[in-house]
């Protein structure tokens, strides 16, 4: 059995999304790569990104502007693999918008085709996907705004999809920064975040956990909202009145690891332990350093099924690698 230590990205790896496949036997990862989606896979997670292989599955195409692609997930929706990401990736866009691509063949490692923008008018970042018990799927992503005095806000709101590169008109803001450690100075006036969300379900209760304040400070941290109502009922999820937001953080800077956010989380090989994988910093903000390296560690679960995170693992802690994988 190999150990490994965090962080497992020897450099910058903003946004981290990590899965397992068990057709495959591989880890798949991707992060923000600022101009082009690119796959890692490995079959130990500990070497996702120093030890297995990568390929880039699109690129923005060179018409001489800026663009950007932030934010990728991998998810399987009806036997087939998916991307939703965020970016401004043509010449008229301007904002970011949420697009989609689509696996050609069962191997995420394969070929991949552009499949659109679900929410064309819509300015947003950081999707994820929820497949409800009844088959519904769902987007929840940072949709951003702006008031009539410029002040921007990142508000984190689900939509029922109507097919996974199209989106329908059913959709709920369900939460926006409100508690004081989610308003981090200088988070605290001019630009409120909530974003980087992700779905997790235990015991039969779903959960979201979303990231705070934003990725520059040490404050920077997770929270959660917990769903009330009835899964399988599209107006349930789409009602913010059956989201509740944790009154205090769930994962927040520790032994070492600064601004800790943005995570995913997958199963380990044999399905018994989720993993999280997540962006920290390995020095203060006052460093003025941006790095984001991309961490692991497992989460708990209490009786009732509620997610405990506990504190970031410090750089220096041997890590055993999830269950089940492969010497």
């Amino acid at each position: 059995m190999r150990t490994f230590k965090n962080p497992v990205s020897p450099g910058n790896a903003p946004d981290p999304f990590m899965t397992y496949d068990p057709d495959t036997g591989y880890y798949y990862s991707l992060f923000t790569r600022s101009d082009c989606l690119e796959i890692f896979r490995s079959r130990h997670a500990g070497e996702i990104v120093t030890g297995g292989e990568s390929r880039v599955i699109y690129k923005i195409p060179d018409h001489g502007y800026y663009g950007c692609i932030w934010a990728p997930e991998m998810h399987r929706i009806n036997g087939r693999w998916y991307i939703y990401t965020s970016g401004c990736i043509t010449e008229n866009h301007d904002p970011m918008h949420i697009f989609v691509m689509g696996a050609k063949t069962d191997d995420p490692f394969g070929e991949w085709e552009y499949l659109g923008e679900p929410m064309p008018d819509l300015f947003a970042i950081d999707p994820t996907s929820y497949t409800a018990p009844n088959g519904l799927q769902y987007l929840c992503y940072c949709r951003i705004e702006h008031d009539e005095n410029r002040n921007i806000r990142n508000v984190l709101q689900i939509r029922r999809m109507e097919a996974p590169n199209r989106g329908s008109s059913q959709c709920a803001d369900i939460a926006r920064a409100e508690y004081p450690w989610e308003m981090i100075p200088p988070y605290d006036n001019r630009h409120l975040i909530n974003e980087g969300p992700f779905f997790i379900e235990s015991k039969g209760r779903l959960f979201v956990i979303y990231s705070a304040n934003g990725m520059t400070i040490d404050r920077y941290c997770m929270g959660l909202l917990e769903f009330t109502g009835d899964p399988s009922n599209s107006s349930d999820l789409c009602n913010a009145k059956y989201w509740v937001k944790l009154d205090h953080p769930i994962f927040e800077k520790a032994n070492g690891a600064y601004g800790p956010g943005h995570a995913s989380f997958f199963r380990s090989p044999n399905g018994t332990e989720l993993w999280c994988a997540y962006h920290a910093r390995t020095c203060s903000e006052n460093q003025l350093s941006r790095v984001r390296y991309m961490n692991l560690q497992k989460i708990t679960f209490d009786e009732s099924g509620f997610p405990v995170m506990g504190e970031p693992i410090g750089y220096e802690q041997d890590i055993v690698p999830p269950s089940g994988e492969i010497e």
